[in-house]
């Protein structure tokens, strides 16, 4: 069974008398999983005492319909007699004001974001109130699996500009101080690292107001462990009371995608690490947001370390709420975002949502159905698309595909760089920059993988790495691309390599790490350049969109480009048996669409292509021998999904406003190809796939052995 449904209970929403009638009609459309949020203040209205009969009476609503239901549990909604009896235990933001709790977008019944789970009295009664629940859910059979936290980041107040962030509580400090001492042993090494002049870690207190880089980064590094350690024990007591999987999904494409990394902290690698299963959820808007959503998944994918995947909410294609509304998007975008998590590893297929919300700032929005819970076109979409991967399940539960020949390096640490760098406005440079590489890959149908600066695995197996946003690379991952560079391996990296030490210090060098060998030059000096115009055999060209121009010092390194001065743009450089590739502009950021896929962040950054930036990067993937594009038709994106049984599929996505007519090289020999979902014509002819795709249209293919 392919997992494939909506959220659908949040709080007071839907009605409990709506329950029965939408249920029937998930149904009849072929959904077999929904998820429930348990909003800790909707379900404990009085201090011990669960409503058993609003959590039961809903699942037994769903095992009448045959339908499986996750459970979350919502605890950043703290009830009213919990926040009138613990006002101790608020967040406190970084001016010593308690944060009292209140409505959000995600949480219009209130107590948003909760108590501070960093005092134990707020765990103890996080676990009393999971264990109350579980009493009683785990006598259902329809209960598929639990979560512990949505989306699991530390959470920011949107109102304040730079985002506030939290907590700065005494028990969050204690714990910093206490995460801080065993990090660096003692003070005197936590000075060296910091420029400080502390006697004992009980002297430190949480950075606010002016940036500084160490400390900030390593306060934000606190928090992701931090997350990491509440989730860790949520999931431990749902374990010791139910032996149902437990899952999450990070927020917003994921923390490679996410513009207040630095406010929200929270790390892909480090949570999926906890769960049974893992995915993400996406609010793209149009579909030229494609690519960031595709992005995100793939980063997913990597995260997940080869646990199932799953899109845990997949913006259903309504933009806008309140008086802001844009309308239902069209059927095409709908398939096409439905189709791209999919052939990008979504094992699942959750949309959010099923109804339009009544409450909040979320009114109106969101919805696949009308007012009243009748169809729309979206809910038509969904029904089609769900019949259409039962009747295939056989390929979509258990497909793969070849293995990526081509990585980005995702470095956290500097986003942290670039949020501080902006006085903890946002991180886009670096979203923006690995977004680009993504787009220029992924327009050419070449399979990518991320990988996170601490968790990368075996390089060896990848012909290409990418590094955009360089400037604060771990330690770890530097000496490891060494060793991959020596023995054959190529690398790309964007300017400012290393410029940040281990500590977040700057470096006596740039490149950093000992690089100036590798890359075969220094750096002279670096400015902020939007437009820089290269000079290349065939003639001047421009990059715009870019941000950072470095020129060079000491080259013994091959010139590729040279920027309008003749003095050395872009170099390669010959270290041991692979190739070092070093370029003073942005590329990635020139090619970027500047497109975010979260809800709480949108972007309203004007989008670039620069060709000369593809070129350099294509060119660079010819030469390492990526497997090039294996479909004729420019502007078809594809994903050929293989299984060991009787039949493979092909997903084929049309992204331009015209008819496209082509043909994909297959390496495998099939008997006949069957179009099973639009009306694409498709035929198998001399080891290829011919076909021709109407106007934006996406389209699978069954392709039987």
């Amino acid at each position: 069974m392919y997992i494939f449904g909506t959220q659908y209970l949040r709080g007071a929403t839907p009605e409990r008398d709506q329950w029965n009638r939408d249920m029937e009609n998930m149904r009849k459309m072929g959904f077999n999983t929904i998820r429930a949020w348990l909003v800790w203040n909707a379900c404990e209205r009085a201090d011990g005492k669960i409503d058993h009969d609003y959590i039961t009476g809903f699942l037994d609503c769903a095992k009448k319909h045959d339908l499986n239901v996750g459970l979350l549990f919502h605890l950043h909604a703290a009830p009213d007699w919990a926040i009138k009896k613990y006002p101790q235990y608020f967040y406190m933001d970084e001016d010593h004001h308690p944060f009292v709790p209140g409505i959000r977008a995600n949480t219009p019944s209130g107590g948003w974001p909760g108590l501070c789970f960093d005092h134990d009295e707020v765990r103890e009664l996080e676990e009393r109130f999971i264990r109350g629940v579980i009493s009683e859910t785990k006598k259902y059979d329809n209960v598929a699996f639990y979560e512990p936290m949505n989306e699991p980041h530390t959470w920011v107040d949107l109102a304040k500009k730079p985002s506030g962030i939290f907590c700065y509580c005494p028990a969050s400090t204690k714990k910093f101080q206490n995460w801080l001492q065993k990090k660096y042993g003692d003070v005197e090494t936590l000075n060296n690292a910091w420029g400080h002049f502390y006697r004992s870690f009980d002297e430190i207190l949480p950075p606010r107001w002016m940036h500084s880089y160490s400390d900030y980064t390593d306060f934000r590094l606190f928090n992701m462990d931090n997350v990491v350690e509440e989730i860790s024990f949520r999931t431990q007591v749902i374990k010791d009371c139910d032996n149902k999987p437990v899952i999450a999904h990070a927020w917003g494409g994921g923390a490679v995608t996410c513009s207040q990394l630095g406010g929200m902290a929270f790390d892909d690698w480090k949570n999926a690490k906890v769960f049974d299963k893992w995915g993400f959820s996406a609010f793209p808007q149009k579909a030229s947001d494609c690519s960031s959503l595709a992005l995100g998944c793939d980063a997913t994918r990597c995260a997940a370390d080869g646990k199932e995947v799953w899109q845990s909410e997949l913006t259903a294609g309504i933009n806008g709420t309140g008086l802001r509304q844009n309308g239902r998007i069209d059927d095409n975008t709908f398939y096409k975002f439905s189709l791209e998590s999919i052939r990008h590893g979504a094992k699942g297929l959750l949309y959010w949502q099923y109804r339009k919300e009544r409450f909040g700032s979320e009114f109106g929005g969101f919805a696949m159905t009308d007012y009243a819970g009748g169809p729309t076109n979206l809910s038509r979409c969904a029904e089609k698309l769900c019949g259409m991967l039962q009747k295939n399940e056989d390929i979509f539960n258990n497909y793969h595909q070849d293995q990526a020949k081509v990585a980005l390096i995702f470095s956290i640490r500097s986003y942290l760089a670039n949020w501080v760098s902006q006085g903890r406005g946002d991180n886009k440079y670096a979203v923006d920059s690995i977004n680009g590489y993504y787009r220029m890959l992924w327009e050419e149908n070449i399979i990518t993988d991320v990988l996170h600066e601490e968790f990368f695995g075996d390089l060896s197996k990848y012909r290409l790495i990418i590094i955009p946003s360089p400037y604060a690379v771990s330690k770890k991952l530097a000496e490891a691309l060494k060793e991959y560079i020596k023995t054959g391996g190529t690398v790309l990296s964007d300017p400012y390599f290393g410029a940040f030490d281990e500590d977040m210090k700057l470096s006596r060098q740039v490149p950093g790490f000992g690089y100036a060998d590798i890359f075969g030059c220094e750096e002279d000096d670096i400015f902020l350049r939007d437009s820089v115009k290269l000079m290349a055999k065939q003639g001047p060209c421009q990059i715009t969109g870019n941000s950072q121009m470095e020129t060079f010092r000491n080259v013994t390194a091959d010139v590729l480009y040279s920027y309008e001065d003749g003095t050395p743009a872009i170099l390669c450089n010959r270290y041991g048996k692979g190739r070092a590739v070093l370029s003073g502009v942005n590329l990635g950021l020139s090619y970027s669409t500047r497109a975010l896929v979260g809800d709480d962040f949108t972007s309203q950054d004007q989008g670039n292509s620069s060709m000369i930036a593809k070129k350099i990067v294509m060119d660079l993937c010819r030469e390492c021998a990526i497997p090039a594009n294996p479909c004729t038709a420019e502007g078809v994106k594809v994903s050929i999904l293989k299984t060991e049984g009787n039949a493979d599929g092909a997903v084929l996505i049309n992204s331009l406003p015209a008819a496209a007519t082509g043909e994909i090289a297959l390496d495998a020999a099939y008997a006949k190809a069957e179009t099973v979902l639009g009306t694409a014509s498709a035929k198998i002819k001399n080891g290829a796939l011919h076909f021709t795709l109407s106007e934006d249209e996406s389209a699978v293919i069954r392709l039987h052995k």
